[in-house]
């Protein structure tokens, strides 16, 4: 358990501004070299797509994109590490079907392999066994943590195994998503994993296929403190022009 509570920590990463000095923050002072933008053609909206980009001496450079599905009713503003006000967005709840919409760390790496199987992925990483649980249950003190389920004290009526009988999480990245200051009831359990398919939603989640969860694996590195943005695409290019994000050519 002692193990199982250092690999928590890193789910929830410190917020690093101020609501105000976030307001003028560029993405220099956000401190990344990888950002992965994910944008819809709207707040209702299920498929939309992914683009991956390095910073590249002081540029943003694509280095691939690739189709997404996101909730199954569309997104709403999360709890990110930047806060966000969105006049007329829906914001983010527990049991709402939507993805969250903001600006966000990246946790730990999560899949069915053994950990010396997963020793490419630059991230921390912890191996879905068949007692880790995501807890969902806005009652519980481990209200959006990852726990093994014969350890924890038993104080939740609702949970997710991490090990499913499908692939869906056989590789995934858990998404820091009101992990700083838990809100109950502000949502829980937000990863990047395998879809369906690329026209049905997830309860929240942002879903691909698995060759392109895995190239994101390949990617990704914690030393390079990437970050998730994800919006509506109307949205983003307002958000960009505060944060000096990459620009996307194409929708």
């Amino acid at each position: 358990m002692k193990k199982l509570t250092r690999l928590l920590i890193l789910f929830a990463l410190p917020c690093l501004f101020s609501t105000a000095r976030a307001q003028t923050a560029t993405s220099t002072q956000l401190n990344t070299k990888q950002i992965m933008v994910v944008v819809t053609s709207g707040w209702d909206n299920l498929q939309g797509k992914l683009y991956a980009f390095s910073r590249v001496h002081h540029h943003w450079v694509l280095k691939f994109s690739n189709a997404v599905v996101v909730g199954k009713t569309g997104l709403a503003v999360g709890d990110g590490f930047v806060p966000l006000t969105i006049p007329g967005a829906p914001v983010k709840h527990e049991g709402d079907k939507k993805s969250p919409a903001g600006i966000f760390t990246i946790g730990t790496a999560f899949g069915y392999a053994d950990k010396k199987d997963a020793a490419w992925i630059k991230n921390p990483y912890v191996r879905a066994f068949d007692t880790l649980i995501c807890v969902d249950d806005m009652h519980s003190v481990n209200y959006n943590k990852l726990v093994a389920k014969d350890t924890a004290k038993a104080d939740y009526n609702s949970f997710e195994y991490m090990h499913r009988k499908d692939n869906y999480y056989e590789w995934g990245l858990f998404i820091n998503h009101n992990s700083t200051n838990t809100v109950p009831g502000d949502g829980s359990c937000i990863f990047m994993h395998i879809w369906e398919n690329n026209h049905e939603g997830t309860v929240g989640c942002t879903a691909m296929t698995e060759h392109h969860i895995l190239r994101v694996l390949h990617w990704i590195n914690a030393k390079d403190n990437p970050l998730l943005v994800q919006l509506p695409r109307v949205e983003y290019r307002e958000l960009r022009k505060v944060y000096g994000l990459p620009a996307l050519v194409k929708f």
